[in-house]
């Protein structure tokens, strides 16, 4: 086994038991993006690893190992987690659940890694929960090559007045008012790449333009946060 790295900050996604005592992590790192790993003896009562591997928590971790699959040798919780209840907690489960599905292991994504950690400190403010969210789904999608320019089909810059529908491999095509039922305007576009989420209809062409951009990405297997989103009858912000 190689020698252990040092500690860099990560953040637990998901686990699940693994023989007795052990767990398999799904990790996010500052320095390797994501990360599988294997910690041994957490589900002990005697570990002490046992009560700081929780989502949502700021950890220092240390790894060790040649293949994809990692020993998790050190953990540490450098501050309390956050604690996410209800819409927030969804959310967050979303944004999690993305992560394990579509990032591939060992891929360093400092940028996506930030906006993430960003991401779980504004879920808990009301009205910043729904552009932190956006702004996460379109880091992601940069980190997967997929994110769209802001740009019409023809390289042109959008027109505030304009309506467009999004073409995949294509962009952003003009289209008459008539025949666009997407919701994506020129001026919701334009702010949304200006990072400006003042206005409602930003946030519902952002919700709609990352939506058609993840679904290919995600195939036909449901996400399993959409549907508690669904449970609690609440209008759906993934």
């Amino acid at each position: 086994m190689s020698r252990a790295s040092e500690f860099q900050p990560a953040w637990l996604l998901h686990s699940r038991p693994y023989r007795e005592t052990s767990a398999l992590a799904w990790l996010l790192t500052l320095e390797d993006g994501r990360v599988d790993a294997l910690v041994r003896g957490v589900r002990s009562r005697k570990s002490r690893y046992r009560a700081l591997l929780q989502p949502h928590t700021p950890l220092l971790i240390q790894l060790t190992g040649q293949h994809e699959l990692k020993t998790l040798t050190g953990l540490e919780a450098t501050s309390a987690p956050h604690w996410l209840q209800g819409e927030a907690l969804v959310c967050a489960l979303y944004a999690n659940e993305l992560l394990c599905r579509l990032l591939l292991p060992g891929l360093p994504c400092p940028a996506l890694f930030r906006d993430y950690s960003l991401l779980l400190e504004l879920l808990k403010d009301v009205e910043q929960r729904e552009p932190a969210l956006r702004r996460f789904e379109l880091s992601l999608l940069e980190q997967l090559g997929q994110a769209p320019e802001f740009l019409d089909t023809q390289g042109q810059t959008l027109v505030a007045n304009c309506e467009y529908h999004w073409l995949p491999q294509q962009g952003f095509l003009p289209c008459s008012n008539h025949n666009n039922q997407s919701g994506l305007t020129g001026a919701s576009l334009l702010a949304i790449a200006a990072d400006d989420w003042r206005e409602k209809s930003t946030r519902q062409a952002a919700k709609v333009l990352t939506r058609s951009l993840l679904t290919p990405l995600l195939g036909n297997k449901p996400l399993q946060s959409r549907q508690l989103f669904l449970q609690m009858k609440k209008p759906s912000l993934t």
